[in-house]
């Protein structure tokens, strides 16, 4: 692996950091990217879904629901897992695709849902869907957006997204989903899972 950068903040971001409900992460993950990319045109997230029941319940079935959507909508993408590396070269793996200049899109267990509190027991239980926008390694720190969070809870201070998390946050959070089955409909039987971004066919990258 090359040297990577001990910084990077993303040249594109999106338009508005939102905040979601009770579900519906994903979709605001979607318009997040694809404002970034200049690719987003409905007001609500939720208008992204492919179906009616999803549209209504926030109920998604499949691991390339969000990958056909954001492609539909001209961003490639794929879905990947990093279970069978060390912490390190995890870290190392997000860092390397942030510093391609495109933001990743992970799932997590979701400790922090409306709360600037880590609560563990959500932390196992809530799947959840987040976006990585750069990171520095002086601080261990990603910048992230997470609509889970109140507008209340944004931090004003981070250069990128509305949040921040360190390494060791983000390696605990995401490390979810393999005895969860009621997150296996996105995802299946996986832990570290993430969305690889890989641009925009048409739009600002």
């Amino acid at each position: 692996m090359t040297q990577l950068p001990k910084k990077v903040v993303l040249s594109v971001k999106p338009d508005r950091y939102l905040s979601q409900g009770l579900n519906n992460c994903g979709l605001f993950s979607i318009k997040g990217i694809l404002s970034a990319y200049g690719l987003d045109h409905k007001e609500d997230p939720r208008e992204y879904h492919s179906n009616l029941f999803s549209r209504l319940t926030g109920i998604t079935f499949g691991r390339n629901y969000y990958k056909d959507i954001l492609e539909f909508y001209g961003v490639d993408s794929e879905m990947r897992f990093a279970e069978n590396l060390k912490d390190e070269v995890r870290l190392d793996l997000l860092k390397e695709l942030l510093s391609k200049d495109k933001p990743v899109m992970i799932r997590i267990g979701n400790g922090y849902f409306k709360s600037d509190k880590y609560n563990p027991i959500l932390g196992k239980l809530i799947p959840h869907l987040i976006t990585l926008w750069g990171y520095d390694d002086e601080k261990r720190i990603f910048y992230v957006y997470d609509s889970g969070l109140t507008p209340d809870l944004y931090d004003k201070n981070v250069p990128i997204g509305n949040t921040k998390r360190t390494y060791e946050e983000m390696l605990r959070d995401w490390n979810f989903g393999k005895m969860q089955p009621w997150a296996w409909v996105v995802t299946g039987p996986h832990n570290f899972a993430y969305t690889n971004i890989k641009g925009a066919k048409n739009g600002r990258g």
